[in-house]
């Protein structure tokens, strides 16, 4: 895949100008959709560039990428990221991240991330991809028809392909949001061709000449380019691209400069070239003077433009093929000599997949291995995952097996991916590469293991692991540095160390080999912000965790932006911080637009946290339904990581939605579920263990509480002062008293009931807790009061408590109590399918299956409902609609 950002050159003689056509296409400007279709050489590109030329001088914004054959989705995506960082970096910076963290991010939702972004553009952003025939990923199809379906109005697809795209375009044809050129349109006509001959032979141009070249070349843009070359024209057709390849091969090839064509024959090799590039291939002085012909005489070259605002070029496709046939024709050492000095000179420069297959293809593993080995530590400390993976890929598995460095490398890109299996045979192969005396590649080997078991939540193995992570001689190497401080701490926070954890997790950044600090991936410093403040959330202290949080978020915010991987986990412990403290609006403000990417690249711990928080909204909102929805995809994330603590709290919460909704026998099953869960950990005294124990024991409680068999409530929380430690965070301890209280009082024990919310008020107070005891609702509220009322006297720090949490009650009204507004704007065809089908009560999955589509398509949609519709969630939806006649029932 090729990312550029062409450069239109000066109009010289032989670049005519389609003139009819750019007028079409300047008055379809506000269409969606620009579909430019034909053969090869019917001149596509060079259309496409005179309109992006044009389209600029509108106010246009414009990201060019152009498809290479061989090219997948993600190298579609890489190449539109680039471009699209020309215009404005925090355009693709989620999406970038989603796919860099792909392991489990589909297309939709990397596209999705995207529109996101365009949504938020009022300036209009023309989207050129170039040969799109020559992408074959089915995926880059299903991603380029989301971005063709929710494109917003400030967004213009220009589509340049061989062939007619496999892409659903009657919609946008039907709405009048579709200009189609096809090969008719592409052809000359007569005045082009006059045009084309008074630029090249200005004193002996007839019309009858023109005529002839027409018939020719039936107007065919490569013809009359090839024929320019030419002092006569051809008796026979030159049509197609048959009838070029013969005749370059018969009348052109002969008169060209023997160097040159060999200098292009063997420049073809790379995917796109500059003047050092040529210079290196061709040598001086062929170098230089093949470029200054190619540019001069328009040989068949597309100007690109490099980051570095240098000049760059690619062949013609139709020129590249035909090079490309002599190119493999050439003796196989002269092959290789090529590709090794063009693996040579893109490795320099950190063109690092590219580099990786010419070595490949020249033959030479040490230098295919030695780019990767030089470039793969800065590309994962930058978060560039993508291009490691792909660099890896180049190489093959024998090679990558037998060197320890590629294996750590490729180690740590399948965790970040949570190829957690596949993570765990490369640790083998690697333990079995490494000598005795390689301490560096011993403890880096550690560091990965540790790592991997903290996100399999195998604690057992972590402190195995931790007598060797603790003799890690860690020195300046960042990584090591970063690393061994930010495991630490996030297991000592696991293990309910929380002031160990604090103290492990203090010190200045760790600092790169240029001496700027680390910030970036799980070993930065903003990764040590976050899990600093996660440490005083796992202890239930959201007073102090808050402004820790504040302060990760702020940071990670301004040095690496909103989607980071690093902003998304100090979002998510803030998230449950914002819930406790009842801040809703903040909240949702916080959420908006992040959650996808959340659920992608936090740790486990950030994931179960959002995860319950988002749930836990929802319901509030008085939508369990859509509280369902949003586990049943943390259970999916759960079972395929493997991760039982995560499960456990999503099967707990879809407990507590079921029982809102009144839904007892499924409640009562999924009850089951959990408890066969916990019982697999029964005989475990790990803290996840404990914690999957002690939240089975706790739902079981509130499921008994719901069907007013109270003794069974109390009896499932066991003897205060035993069980409770077993749920570790005061959080969970403070719940757990305020529902025996109300266990208590239920069963006429008032005066244990005041003594044990007594201690709930007194833990909620000291540890800044609102909705710990609000969620309870009236109950709760009114048996504070009491408390209150027995205790106040003595303790007016208690009562002034209790009327904090009723102020706090008062804050937000129900969604009942809502005021109703009217519809903002219409509701499209789609979003009535959807609202139909909720008022049906099916589920995003049964809809997504109903309509052939995904389940992001079927969220992004229900966003766009929920705005228009002016409500929170699908209840509220239905009920908005039926208000509306928008459904009936």
């Amino acid at each position: 895949m090729t990312e550029t950002n062409p450069t239109l050159p000066r109009l010289e003689p032989r670049r005519i100008e389609r003139k009819h056509l750019l007028a079409r296409l300047s008055e379809a400007r506000h269409k969606t959709c620009l579909l430019i279709h034909g053969p090869a050489g019917s001149g596509k590109t060079s259309l496409a560039l005179q309109w992006r030329a044009q389209a600029l001088t509108f106010g246009h914004d414009e990201a060019w990428v152009t498809v290479q054959p061989g090219d997948d989705g993600q190298a579609l995506m890489a190449a539109l990221f680039d471009s699209l960082d020309r215009i404005d970096s925090d355009i693709a910076r989620e999406a970038r991240l989603l796919s860099n963290r792909g392991g489990e991010a589909r297309a939709d939702a990397i596209v999705i991330a995207l529109l996101r972004a365009f949504l938020a553009r009022s300036r209009p952003l023309l989207v050129v991809i170039d040969d799109w025939q020559n992408m074959g990923d089915m995926r880059a199809g299903a991603a380029l028809q989301t971005l063709l379906d929710f494109a917003p109005p400030a967004l213009r697809l220009v589509i340049v392909s061989r062939s007619m795209p496999q892409l659903r375009l009657a919609r946008l044809r039907d709405q009048g949001l579709l200009e189609e050129i096809g090969p008719a349109e592409l052809r000359f006509t007569l005045e082009e061709v006059q045009q084309f001959l008074q630029a090249r032979q200005p004193r002996s141009t007839s019309p009858a000449m023109a005529r002839q070249l027409l018939e020719v070349t039936d107007g065919w843009a490569a013809g009359l380019q090839l024929l320019a070359l030419q002092p006569r024209t051809p008796a026979s057709p030159v049509q197609n691209a048959q009838d070029f390849s013969a005749y370059f091969n018969r009348e052109v090839l002969c008169r060209v400069d023997k160097d040159e064509i060999d200098a292009m024959t063997r420049l073809a090799a790379a995917r796109s070239f500059n003047q050092a590039l040529a210079i290196t291939i061709a040598g001086e002085p062929v170098g230089p003077a093949l470029l200054e012909r190619l540019q001069r005489e328009n040989l068949f070259v597309l100007p690109l433009q490099d980051a570095d605002s240098q000049g760059w070029y690619r062949f013609h496709p139709l020129f590249r093929e035909l090079l490309l046939t002599r190119f493999q024709s050439l003796p196989q050492a002269e092959r290789q000599r090529t590709h090794a000095a063009l693996a040579q000179w893109l490795g320099a420069r950190r063109h690092l997949r590219d580099a990786v297959h010419h070595a490949v293809e020249a033959g030479d593993m040490e230098q295919a291995v030695h780019w990767v080995e030089r470039w793969a530590r800065e590309l994962f400390l930058n978060g560039q995952l993508q291009q490691l993976v792909r660099a890896v890929s180049e190489l093959p598995r024998a090679t990558v097996n037998a060197r320890p460095a590629l294996l750590l490398w490729l180690g740590w890109t399948q965790l970040c991916y949570y190829k957690l299996a596949a993570c765990h045979e490369t640790l083998n192969a690697l333990r079995a590469q490494l000598g005795e005396r390689d301490h560096e590649g011993r403890a880096h080997c550690v560091l990965l293991a540790f790592s991997l078991a903290l996100q399999e939540d195998d604690l057992g193995t972590a402190q195995a692991l931790l007598p060797d992570l603790m003799s890690i001689q860690q020195g300046d190497d960042a990584v090591l540095v970063g690393g061994k401080r930010n495991l630490l701490g996030w297991m000592y926070g696991h293990s309910a160390e929380y002031d160990k954890a604090r103290e492990v997790l203090q010190g200045s950044p760790p600092l790169r080999e240029d001496g700027t600090p680390l910030l970036d991936s799980a070993f930065g410093h903003l990764m040590t912000e976050s899990l600093r403040g996660l440490s005083w959330l796992y202890a239930g202290d959201v007073r102090h965790a808050e402004p820790v949080l504040r302060d990760a978020l702020a940071h990670a915010e301004k040095a690496l932006g909103r989607h980071s991987e690093m902003a998304c986990n100090a979002a998510a412990y803030l998230a449950a911080v914002l819930y406790e403290t009842n801040e809703l609006d903040e909240l949702r403000q916080l959420l908006d637009g992040r959650l996808d990417t959340t659920e992608r690249v936090v740790l486990p711990d950030a994931l179960v946290t959002v995860a319950l928080v988002c749930a836990r909204l929802s319901r509030l909102d008085g939508n369990p339904l859509e509280a369902i929805e949003g586990l049943a995809r943390i259970e999916e994330i759960a079972q395929r990581r493997s991760l039982d603590r995560l499960l456990a709290f999503a099967m707990g919460e879809r407990v507590r939605c079921l029982l809102q909704m009144r839904d007892m026998d499924g409640a009562r099953q999924m009850l089951r579920q959990l408890e066969l869960l916990a019982q697999r950990h029964a005989d475990a005294h790990s803290p996840v263990s404990l914690r999957i124990t002690g939240m089975a024991r706790y739902t079981q409680a509130l499921f008994h509480e719901a069907n007013l068999d109270d003794r069974a409530a109390l009896e499932a929380l066991g003897e205060r002062g035993r069980d409770d430690s077993a749920l570790l965070q005061r959080r969970d301890r403070c719940a757990t008293l305020v529902l025996r209280a109300l266990l208590l009082s239920r069963l006429g024990r008032q005066e244990q009931a005041l003594e044990v919310m007594r201690d709930a008020l007194l833990q909620g107070q000291q540890l800044g807790l609102v909705r710990s005891l609000l969620d309870f609702g009236e109950p709760a509220l009114l048996l504070a009061e009491a408390c209150a009322q027995a205790f106040g006297a003595s303790d007016p720090l208690l009562a002034f408590y209790v009327e904090r949490l009723q102020q706090q009650s008062q804050r937000y009204r129900s969604v009942q109590q809502r005021e109703e507004a009217g519809l903002s704007e219409p509701l499209s065809e789609r979003e009535l399918e959807i609202l139909r089908a909720l008022a049906h009560s099916m589920s995003n999955k049964r809809i997504a299956q109903v309509l052939g589509i995904s389940p992001e398509t079927v969220k992004w949609h229900l966003r766009n409902v929920y705005g228009k519709l002016k409500v929170v969630g699908r209840d509220d939806a239905v009920a908005r609609a039926r208000d509306l006649g928008l459904v009936q029932g």
